[in-house]
C-alpha cells in the first residue's frame, strides 16, 4: 500500500456476491478477498470480477486493485471450474454452468431496440427472456449476440407441452413464413415426444392449423403455442 495514502473505508469496500465488504486495503489478493467475505476455503471458489461489461477470473494469488476497479463487483462461486462464452464477440467467463437471464441483463444491458440472442450451430436463434436461465455446459451456449428486435418478418415462438417447454430457455426466433408444423417438429425432437399425431395446437384456447405459416395464421411478435392431446383425446409423450 502507498505509504503516502491511507485508504478510506469507502475505497476499501467492495461488493462480493451482493454484499458490501470492507477489505481494509485497496489492494488484496483473491484469497484474502474470499477469506474476508467468509468464503472458505478459498481454494474451492472461483472469483470473477465484473466491471464495464467485462468479466475476469482471478486465481487465489492474483492481486485485485479495488480502487482501480471501482464501480465493479465480485462474484464468487463454490465451484472447481469456470465456463467461457462470448457476448457480441467479446470473451467472457462465469463460475457456474448456468446463469440467470436477469443477472446476465444486469451486467450486459442490450443495445437500444435489440434483443440478446443465443447462437447455436445448426439451430435457429433463441431470444433470451427474463426469468429464464442460460446454460454454458457441454451442449450449452457459446455465443450471445445482440440482434435488432424482430420485425414483421420474424416471430419469437415458445411451445408449451405437458412434457416440457421448447426451447427450454428463451424463445425461438424464426421467419413468419415458417410452417407452424416445422416448429412443432423441432419441439417434438427436443422433448423426445413420441406419438403426437392426435395432438392439437392452440393459442388462448383457439385451435391453430399447423399446416399454416405463422403469417397465414395471423400470428406476429411473441407467440406462445399450447400443444397437446385434446381433452379426452390420445397421444402419448
Amino acid at each position: 500500500m502507498d505509504a503516502q495514502h491511507t485508504p478510506t473505508t469507502r475505497e476499501a469496500e467492495y461488493l462480493i456476491n451482493g454484499r458490501l465488504v470492507d477489505f481494509g486495503d485497496c489492494k488484496v489478493s483473491a484469497r484474502e478477498a474470499l477469506t474476508k467475505a467468509h468464503l472458505t476455503p478459498a481454494s474451492e471458489y472461483q472469483l470473477i470480477l465484473v466491471r464495464d461489461g467485462r468479466t475476469k477470473l482471478f486465481t487465489s494469488d492474483d492481486e485485485i486493485d479495488l480502487k482501480k476497479e471501482a464501480l465493479g463487483l465480485l462474484r464468487a462461486f463454490h465451484s472447481d471450474r469456470s465456463f467461457t462464452f462470448t457476448v457480441d464477440e467479446v470473451g467472457q467467463v462465469w463460475g457456474e454452468e448456468t446463469m440467470e437471464v436477469d443477472e446476465f441483463i444486469s451486467i450486459w444491458a442490450p443495445p437500444h431496440a435489440h434483443d440478446w440472442v443465443l447462437e447455436k450451430s445448426d439451430e435457429p436463434d433463441i431470444v433470451l427472456r427474463t426469468g429464464g436461465t442460460i446454460s454454458f455446459g457441454p451442449k450449452g451456449v457459446e455465443d450471445i449476440v445482440s440482434r435488432p428486435h424482430h420485425g414483421a418478418e420474424k416471430v419469437a415462438v415458445t411451445v408449451f407441452t405437458t412434457s416440457g417447454t421448447y426451447p427450454s430457455q428463451g424463445a425461438l426466433r424464426v421467419r413468419s413464413s415458417v410452417l407452424i408444423a416445422d416448429v412443432l417438429a423441432k419441439a417434438a425432437k427436443a422433448l423426445s415426444l413420441a406419438d403426437t399425431s392426435a395432438w392439437i395446437v392452440t393459442i388462448d384456447g383457439t385451435e391453430i392449423a399447423p399446416s399454416q405459416t405463422f403469417e397465414q395464421a395471423g400470428l406476429h411478435g411473441e407467440i406462445e403455442l399450447e400443444w397437446g392431446a385434446p381433452e379426452g383425446g390420445g397421444g402419448n409423450a
